[in-house]
């Protein structure tokens, strides 16, 4: 076997399992996961429950089948019994709640609801009844018809947001939650209004409901948390100065609630916090910069500690919060994201990738002692030759006359270089550089051309302080695009890379990809996936532009539409002439359509150079990493080729001074 099929490729996507939904119990052995597989037959996604003793050595079991995909996987308190949702039984069925022993026997249909389900949010105390989310026929105004079809209905828009990436329209319908009787299957609804439950839980005792919900009125991208009591009457809103809650968790005596929020719409920073529940008296765990990743949340028996996962200088690790003193410890693991948290049998339960194995399950103790691995269901991982993974620090502009330090990931092929080298930009910007292989496929597929991978976390990052992600803000590649260039100076100073130089990026990272070669001529060819190009038409068309713009560029268009402008890579086409290939998802809501429309149609008016845009029909803000299979494959395959194809061979010392008189052309 040569060096190039030892390596991982593009097409190992189809052997990736991805575990989702990972849940247990403090009190019990028994945990329960959804795995995620493609299937490259039948070219669609086969989801099945499985089961795991995380007190034994004993490998996990399938509970469900895959002719049936089963979601929102969800165990009793005692552990005997799993809740889930599938559609099975007869042809044309619609998904329903169902129920199987873990003693044996077959699923049982418990529910034959009208209502489209969401998830299952969990099981009373008493095992008898489960919380169900589901989307409620809503009229928006006196001529809309709830009772037509989706599909014939005119949307009538009076709020925003009116469309959610993924779903599309979110107007004519509302998500409430209703009480199942697992034994007759009857349904309850427990909340009603013109607005949506976006999560809800039961108290331990059974009594209350606690709930998230949008709030009314013109612009519902605010969520609030609301108590009630068990069966929905009487509610109460406990929140109205933060921005976003999210993650719900009961403390084990029912007197508290943990959740991540943050103050100011727009902020992706959530921060933990804690409310007791008869006051309403709010607490901020942790200090200033302790970042959520996620909104999972455990509670150790004690009711004192928190355990939840943290973005922290680039990583992902466990983080528990003792709540009484304000402290927290991190489970600092380096080189590691951690995915998935929950609990088992005293322990914390969880999940952990790393840039060269996938995920697994784990578990260990709340002092991080005893660490065990519980899986290996992407074993065929071991069977790869993987990159040498690192993460280095380089000294880089401040933007202010000084220098500061930013990490990058460096993902390098076999052998010393100088390798053609791929810049990825991530996106956010408030976020990281992830572990993620399902949409950075491309990354192996490169290296195993021969290529080294440079993933920077440049100022805006999430993880490194809430100062360093916010000096961004109004500044878009301003600031952190001078860094990107710094790394490949320092790079190319260490012999590690010559000339062959390329950038992706998608979401964020796509604006900045695009504003990278309408600044600069290092890059020779670049993938410009899912951008925000033209920022004030970002604003009015994306499902979160509207509120999330304004915070990013720090202030309102009217306030600072000059800002709008000069930060949008569509205003600097002209300049580029790097070979530019975009790549979009048809009916993606966050960064539409059109951002990659308006970039293209630039490009081909004011650049002489090669460009081609891409568009994967149905294909959503996050359909390269679970998307349409086969859009998948040619996603990834086609950035690679792409990249190799305009950046993969070294220029001559001709091609060199011509490039150089050009440029001394222009600035005369």
């Amino acid at each position: 076997m040569n060096e190039m099929t030892k390596a991982i490729r593009v097409d190992d996507l189809y052997l990736h399992t991805t575990i989702q939904a990972l849940h247990g119990a403090d009190s019990h052995a028994t945990a329960a996961f959804l795995r995620s597989q493609p299937s490259r037959k039948q070219q669609t996604y086969l989801s099945t429950v499985w089961t795991l003793d995380t007190a034994s050595d004993a490998s996990p079991r399938v509970l469900t089948s895959r002719d049936f995909p089963a979601q929102s996987p969800v165990l009793s308190p005692d552990g005997s019994t799993l809740a889930f949702l599938s559609a099975r039984g007869r042809k044309n069925a619609t998904t329903q709640v169902h129920v199987l022993s873990l003693h044996g026997g077959e699923a049982r249909c418990v529910t034959s609801m009208e209502e489209s389900l969401g998830s299952i949010a969990g099981w009373s105390a008493d095992g008898k009844r489960l919380l169900v989310s589901a989307s409620v026929p809503w009229a928006e105004d006196e001529r809309d018809d709830a009772s037509r079809p989706d599909n014939e209905r005119p949307i009538v828009v009076n709020h925003l947001p009116y469309k959610l990436d993924g779903s599309g329209a979110a107007v004519g319908k509302r998500k409430h939650v209703f009480s199942v009787d697992v034994q007759s299957g009857d349904a309850r609804q427990l909340t009603r209004g013109d607005f949506d439950v976006k999560e809800a839980q039961w108290s331990p005792d059974g009594k209350r409901l606690a709930f998230v919900r949008t709030r009314e009125g013109r612009q519902r991208h605010r969520h609030d948390l609301w108590i009630a009591d068990a069966q929905g009457a009487d509610p109460k809103q406990l929140t109205t100065e933060l921005a976003s809650v999210t993650g719900i968790r009961w403390s084990p005596d029912g007197t508290k609630l943990v959740f991540g929020a943050n103050r100011t719409p727009g902020n992706s920073l959530d921060r933990p916090w804690l409310i007791d529940v008869a006051s309403g008296a709010l607490k901020e765990l942790g200090g200033d910069d302790l970042h959520l990743e996620g909104d999972r949340f455990v509670w150790n028996a004690d009711g004192v500690r928190v355990a939840t996962i943290a973005s922290i200088r680039g990583m992902q690790e466990i983080a528990v919060i003792d709540c009484e003193r304000n402290e927290v410890r991190h489970f600092a693991r380096r080189l590691r994201h951690v995915l998935q948290l929950g609990q088992s049998n005293g322990r914390l339960l969880y999940t952990v990738a790393t840039m060269r194995r996938p995920e697994e399950v784990f578990t260990c103790d709340w002092d991080d002692g005893n660490e065990r691995r519980h899986t290996a269901l992407n074993a065929w991982a071991r069977k790869r030759e993987r990159p040498r993974v690192s993460v280095r620090r380089f000294d880089v502009p401040d933007g202010e006359g000084g220098t500061e330090q930013v990490d990058a990931w460096i993902l390098r092929p076999q052998g010393e270089g100088p390798f053609p080298v791929l810049v990825d930009m991530h996106g956010g910007p408030q976020s990281t550089a992830l572990i993620d292989l399902p949409s950075h496929v491309y990354w192996y597929e490169l290296v195993a051309r021969g290529w080294m991978i440079v993933a920077p976390n440049a100022v805006g990052s999430g993880s490194y302080g809430t100062d360093f992600a916010k000096r961004l803000i109004g500044r878009w590649g301003e600031l952190d695009f001078p860094q990107h260039l710094a790394i490949l100076d320092r790079l190319r100073a260490d012999g590690l890379i010559d000339d062959r130089i390329a950038c992706a990026g998608k979401s964020y990272g796509g604006f900045l990809s695009a504003w990278a070669v309408g600044h600069s001529d290092a890059f020779r060819a670049a993938v410009v996936s899912a951008p925000v190009a033209n920022i004030e038409s970002h604003a009015g068309t994306s499902d979160t532009g509207f509120y999330v713009t304004p915070y990013a560029m720090g202030g309102e268009i009217d306030q600072v539409r000059e800002r709008y402008h000069r930060l949008s890579p569509v205003e600097y086409c002209r300049r580029a002439d790097a070979a530019v290939l975009l790549l979009q998802g048809q009916d993606d809501e966050r960064c539409p359509l059109g951002q990659s429309e308006e970039m293209v149609a630039n490009l081909v008016r004011c650049s002489t150079a090669p460009v081609r845009m891409v568009v994967y029909p149905r294909g959503s803000h996050g359909m390269a990493g679970t998307g349409n299979l086969a859009h998948r494959v040619d996603y990834h395959t086609r950035l690679a080729d792409w990249v190799c194809e305009h950046a993969g061979t070294r220029r001559d010392a001709s091609s060199n001074d011509a490039m150089k008189r050009r440029d001394e052309a222009e600035m005369t």
